[in-house]
C-alpha cells in the first residue's frame, strides 16, 4: 500500500470514525436527558448481551477477507464463501438470541424492558455479519471511504429512526429498532457500493477454507469468550454497586455514568487510532507475504510511537477540561471527576488497541486470542471481589489493572515477533514530559483566565 494511499485511507476513516464518535456523544447527551442514568445502564446492559450474538457471527470472517485478499487470494471468490459462513452463523445466532429473549431480558438483567429490545436487534444481525465481510475486502481494495460512509449512514439512520420511533414506541424498543434499521442501511449502501466497484474483476479460486477457517476461528472464538466475559462483567458491576451499599437504581445510574457518559468521551480522541489500525492490518499481511521484514518493524515502531505521543495529549486534555466536558455533552459535574480520574488509562488503551490490530496483520490472532480470554477472566474475578468493597473506586481500579495486564503482553508479544527494539526514552518518556509541561501551561492559563 502506498504511502499515499495509506494517508488517504485513514483520513477517510478518521473522519467518518471522529462523526460517529461525536454523534454518538451528542446523542447519549440527549439520551441521557431522556431516559435518565438509570435508563443509559439498562440501555448499556442490553448492548452488553447483544455483543454476544455480534461477535459470533461478524469477528473473525471480515479480517479473513481483509488478511486473505491483501495475501493475495482470490478477493471475489473469498468474499463470496466467507459471506455464506456469516449468513450462516448471523441466522443461527438470531434464532437463538429471539428465542432467549425473555430469560435473557427478564431473568438475566432483570427487567422485562429488555425482552423486546433483545428481538428487535436480533433481526439486524443477518445484515450486520453480511456488511462485516464487505467491509473487510474494501479495506484490503484500498477503498476505505466506503466502509466509512456506511457506518455514517448507519448512525444516521439508527440514531433518526430511534429518535422518530420513541414518540410510538417506549425508548428502549424504540433504539433498538432503529439501530436494526441502521444496520439494513448500512449493508444496503455497501452492497450497492460492491456491485459497483467489482465489475470487471477476475474471478480466481478461493482460499482454501482451511485458511478462512484459521484465521476466523481464534479471532471468533477470542472475540467471542472476551464478549460473554464482558457481559458477565457488565451484569456484575451493577451488582458488585448494591453490595456496596447503593439501591438498584442508583447502581444503574453509577454504571450508566461510567459506561454512558465518561466512556465515550474518553474513547472519542481514539478514532484517528482506531481508522489506523484497520488500515495497518492488510498492510503488514501484504509485507509479512512478502517476507519484508524491515518494513514491518518500521510500520510498527512508528505506530507504537506515534500512538504513545498522541495519547499522553489526549491525556492531558482530557484531565484539565474534564469538567467543561462533561458539563457541555452531559451537564454531569460527577461525570467529570469520573473522567479525570480514567484519563490516566488512555495511553494504555490506545497503545493496546493498535498493537492488538498489528498482531492480526502478523498472522497472531492465537496469542490475541489466550491474552483477550486472560485479561477477561481476571476482570470478571476482580470485578467481583473489589466492587462490593469499593465501589466505583474498585471500577476503576480493575480498569487500570486490566490495561496495563493486557498491553504489557501485547507489546511485549508484538517485540518479539517483530524482533523490534523498544525505545522507552523516545516512546514514553519525552511524550510524557511533554504532557506534563502541557498540562502546567494549561493548568497556569486556566488560573490566570
Amino acid at each position: 500500500m502506498a504511502k499515499g494511499t495509506f494517508l488517504r485511507g485513514a483520513a477517510a476513516l478518521a473522519g467518518g470514525t471522529i462523526v460517529l464518535r461525536l454523534s454518538g456523544i451528542l446523542f447519549r447527551s440527549y439520551l441521557c436527558a431522556r431516559i435518565g442514568d438509570a435508563g443509559m445502564g439498562l440501555y448499556q446492559l442490553v448492548f452488553s448481551i447483544f455483543a454476544l450474538a455480534v461477535t459470533a457471527c461478524t469477528s473473525g470472517l471480515g479480517l479473513a477477507v481483509t488478511r486473505l485478499s491483501a495475501e493475495g487470494g482470490g478477493a471475489l471468490a473469498t468474499l463470496r464463501r466467507c459471506v455464506l459462513l456469516a449468513l450462516g452463523a448471523s441466522l443461527f445466532a438470531c434464532g437463538v438470541l429471539w428465542a432467549c429473549a425473555e430469560p435473557l431480558g427478564a431473568g438475566v438483567l432483570g427487567s422485562e424492558l429488555a425482552v423486546a429490545p433483545l428481538r428487535y436487534l436480533a433481526c439486524g444481525l443477518p445484515f450486520m455479519a453480511c456488511c462485516a465481510c464487505l467491509k473487510g475486502w474494501f479495506l484490503a481494495e484500498e477503498r476505505a471511504a466506503v466502509p466509512a460512509a456506511a457506518d455514517i449512514l448507519e448512525q444516521a439512520v439508527s440514531i433518526g429512526a430511534g429518535i422518530g420511533l420513541m414518540n410510538v414506541l417506549p425508548p428502549l424498543e424504540a433504539l433498538m429498532l432503529g439501530s436494526a434499521l441502521g444496520e439494513v442501511s448500512s449493508f444496503s449502501l455497501t452492497g450497492l457500493c460492491f456491485l459497483f466497484f467489482s465489475r470487471g474483476k477476475k474471478r480466481s479460486s478461493p482460499a482454501p477454507l482451511r485458511a478462512i477457517l484459521r484465521i476466523a476461528v481464534p479471532v471468533v472464538s477470542g472475540s467471542f469468550s472476551r464478549s460473554a466475559l464482558s457481559s458477565l462483567e457488565n451484569v456484575l458491576v451493577p451488582r458488585g454497586f448494591r453490595l456496596n451499599g447503593s439501591a438498584y437504581e442508583t447502581s444503574l445510574s453509577q454504571y450508566g455514568q461510567m459506561q454512558g457518559v465518561a466512556m465515550p468521551i474518553l474513547l472519542f480522541p481514539a478514532a484517528l487510532v482506531t481508522s489506523a489500525c484497520q488500515l495497518l492490518v492488510p498492510r503488514l499481511a501484504a509485507a509479512a507475504a512478502r517476507g519484508d521484514r524491515r518494513a514491518i518493524r518500521r510500520t510498527a515502531e512508528r505506530a507504537i510511537r506515534l500512538t504513545l505521543t498522541f495519547s499522553f495529549f489526549v491525556t492531558t486534555l482530557l484531565i484539565v477540561f474534564a469538567d467543561p466536558l462533561c458539563r457541555f455533552f452531559f451537564h454531569s459535574a460527577e461525570a467529570g471527576n469520573l473522567l479525570r480520574i480514567m484519563a490516566p488509562i488512555v495511553p494504555l488503551w490506545y497503545v493496546d488497541s493498535v498493537v492488538d490490530g498489528m498482531l492480526k496483520g502478523l498472522d497472531q490472532q492465537l496469542f490475541a486470542f489466550r491474552c483477550n480470554l486472560a485479561d477477561s477472566l481476571l476482570r470478571v474475578a476482580a470485578v467481583a471481589v473489589l466492587l462490593p468493597l469499593w465501589g466505583m473506586a474498585g471500577y476503576a481500579a480493575v480498569l487500570f489493572l486490566s490495561e496495563i495486564f493486557n498491553a504489557s503482553l501485547s507489546v511485549y508479544r508484538l517485540l518479539r515477533v517483530t524482533r523490534l527494539e523498544a525505545d522507552p526514552v523516545a516512546w514514553v518518556v519525552l511524550p510524557a514530559v511533554a504532557a506534563a509541561l502541557l498540562y502546567y501551561l494549561l493548568s497556569l492559563l486556566q488560573i490566570a483566565a
